[in-house]
């Protein structure tokens, strides 16, 4: 008996559902991956997420082969391949784990309807999917903390192991490089590597300092992140994987609270994927109805605006700080993440789907379900979002959360000699220090592109007009 384990985003063999499954009833089991080039064409991609995605598909096939098996890749249509597979082995099932985004829903029913033979998915990329965690009188959670309760007290299976399974010999085309799938690398941009290896490795380096992610995790000049990100985003490690081993370090140290704080990301993350499964018209309209009818600015109407904030020229420090370590790395850090996206919207107005489609172009990471909750949570439109009256002060946030200025002297290299005492604001250096910083602002740094203030009343007084 022969199984096709269809993979898409669980870039690993081990404690991949699917497989653990397929090899439990099947000797023969061939991974299969379908390069969908017309995805590449037509979906927001970019750079730093496609060489990713490159890097832990070839590291994964190396892996296999090493072990005396494979990754059969073709190139095409998905049903198509698994079709044409499924004949060529006289297949008797295909496995694959659940997706959770429009696109993989409707490409996915597609699959279980038309294929010819027997169809079976696996929950995988999640820890708790769809409508496994609801209210009292269920309906689907809406507020995280309420969730997230019910998150930590259901039991969490462990990490499986595949057990043994053959792949027989197939034909597997070349993956496509990056130029031929359409992506040249940006100049100046010091991306990502993926695979297994590297996700491990995150993960064991994360151990070291997980204790102290509570106190750490919002100071942008620390690396007090995980930056696993990435790695789960494309299933180079999986979720169980994550859970358990930060379980293994509480255990050692039970009265610490940094474990439990990052276990919450693990949590805010199955809480946005449920949302996009029950509430799929949010990747296009706000999930709080009464603001559908708020006038955002579109890219092309704020031109000017939106070129300096993506380029971090905004006059604002900790945003441009922000900005430019986006574009030069494909990812920034999560304090900053909520702080550039509320100055996006408070301070410039500007659309968020815009704003969605821009991240989904930069960010290593970029995850459907979190982007449009993280974005319209700072927006104040999403589910539990922040409250349209606390607007993030970009000054004050930078004085809190980066108070010497490290992160904005890395990553804005022309404030790098401004003194401690205006490198928050420095539009207000005197021009003695202006000389001796060799910074002149509106040459070298520009001036506050808005007046916060009056754009942060400005932005309350729109949303309570929408209210009324």
């Amino acid at each position: 008996m022969t199984a096709v384990v269809w993979i898409r985003r669980s870039l690993r063999e081990h404690d991949n559902t699917a497989l653990v499954k397929a090899a439990e009833n099947h000797e023969e089991v061939i991974p299969f991956y379908v390069v969908d080039k017309n995805y590449f064409e037509t979906a927001e991609l970019g750079y730093p997420r496609v060489k990713f995605w490159r890097d832990s598909v070839k590291e994964l096939k190396t892996r296999l082969q090493k072990n005396g098996k494979d990754l059969v890749i073709r190139q095409g249509k998905p049903l198509e391949q698994l079709e044409k597979l499924s004949k060529e082995i006289d297949a008797d099932k295909v496995y694959f784990n659940r997706d959770y985004s429009p696109y993989s829903k409707k490409r996915d029913h597609k699959i279980r309807e038309e294929l010819d033979i027997p169809v079976e998915t696996f929950k995988d990329i999640v820890m708790f999917e769809k409508k496994e965690i609801l209210t009292n009188s269920g309906s689907p959670y809406k507020v995280y903390s309420y969730y997230s309760k019910k998150w930590f007290e259901k039991d969490k299976r462990r990490p499986q192991k595949p057990g043994n399974y053959r792949v027989p010999d197939l034909e597997s085309e070349e993956l496509p490089s990056l130029k031929q799938l359409g992506f040249e690398k940006p100049e100046n941009m010091n991306v990502w590597e993926g695979g297994r290896e590297n996700g491990l490795k995150r993960l064991e380096d994360f151990k070291q300092k997980i204790t102290d992610y509570e106190k750490d995790r919002d100071y942008a000049w620390k690396d007090g992140t995980s930056k696993l990100s990435p790695h789960l985003k494309f299933g180079t490690i999986s979720i169980r994987e994550a859970f358990w081993e930060a379980e293994r370090v509480e255990a050692r140290n039970p009265e610490n609270k940094g474990v439990k704080t990052w276990q919450e990301e693990l949590a805010w993350r199955d809480f946005y994927f449920q949302m996009l499964w029950n509430f799929p018209e949010t990747t296009e309209k706000p999930f709080l109805e009464q603001y559908e009818s708020l006038d955002w600015r579109s890219k092309e109407e704020a031109e000017e605006d939106w070129k300096r904030f993506i380029n971090g020229e905004t006059g604002y420090p900790f945003v441009d700080a922000g900005m430019r370590q986006l574009k030069n790395t494909g990812w920034m850090h999560n304090r900053l993440r909520m702080v550039v996206t509320s100055f996006a919207c408070k301070d410039l107005w500007l659309d968020w789907k815009d704003l969605h489609s821009y991240y989904s172009k930069m960010f290593v990471d970029a995850e459907i379900a979190s982007m449009v909750g993280g974005i319209q949570w700072a927006y104040s439109i999403g589910t539990d979002a922040q409250p349209y009256f606390r607007v993030f002060n970009p000054w004050t946030q930078g004085e809190k959360y980066d108070p010497e200025g490290e992160y904005i002297r890395k990553w804005v290299p022309e404030l790098r000699d401004v003194p401690d005492k205006y490198i928050h604001r420095p539009y207000k250096m005197t021009e003695l220090a202006q000389q001796n910083s060799d910074c002149r602002i509106g040459e070298d740094y520009p001036e506050p592109i808005v007046n916060h203030s009056e754009k942060r009343d400005d932005a309350i007084q729109r949303f309570e007009t929408a209210r009324e």
